[in-house]
């Protein structure tokens, strides 16, 4: 691999590392934010995986000039085992392992992320339900149920006023 390709793929790793790391710690605090805080550390990680698109795309265009490209392309895709690895591609190698490892911690977190939220909906749907069964939702269904959701006074005589 071409020294000036090598250092360029290995700076593009180390961008997408940090990326990953800030990925990763909106994701640790969305386990155990206040509730109104989950929705915008989502749109923050939403934000963080168009930075890593466009750190890939970088890379793909790095690989697609070289004349090993599809070799390299393969060990970022962590298709290749260390004894398939060229020497002069190892440090790639290494990088990559690294960035996985820190993959692998986030799809550790998200597991933890998606039972908060679903505890948090679970007890809202309580809630609701058990507003729902209330004696005042009881009695706004009644008036919703006989006046049509409007407001009706029968004055003396029957008279609708």
């Amino acid at each position: 691999m071409e020294k000036i390709y090598e250092d360029r793929i290995l700076k593009e790793l180390d961008s997408l590392k940090e990326v990953l790391l800030e990925y990763e710690q909106l994701t640790i605090e969305m386990i155990s934010c206040d509730i109104d805080e989950i929705e915008p550390h989502s749109e923050g990680r939403m934000s963080l995986t168009k930075k890593m698109d466009k750190v890939f795309d970088r890379i793909d265009i790095l690989c697609s000039e070289m004349d090993n490209g599809e070799r390299v392309r393969s060990i970022i895709r962590s298709s290749k085992d260390l004894t398939e690895v060229a020497p002069d591609e190892e440090a790639v190698y290494f990088k990559t392992q690294e960035v996985i490892s820190l993959i692998n911690r986030i799809k550790d977190s998200d597991v933890q992320v998606i039972d908060r939220i679903d505890l948090e909906k679970t007890g809202l749907l309580g809630k609701i339900k058990a507003e729902n069964k209330g004696t005042g939702a009881k009695a706004a269904k009644f008036i919703v149920g006989t006046n049509e959701g409007r407001q009706k006074f029968v004055g003396y005589g029957g008279k609708t006023i």
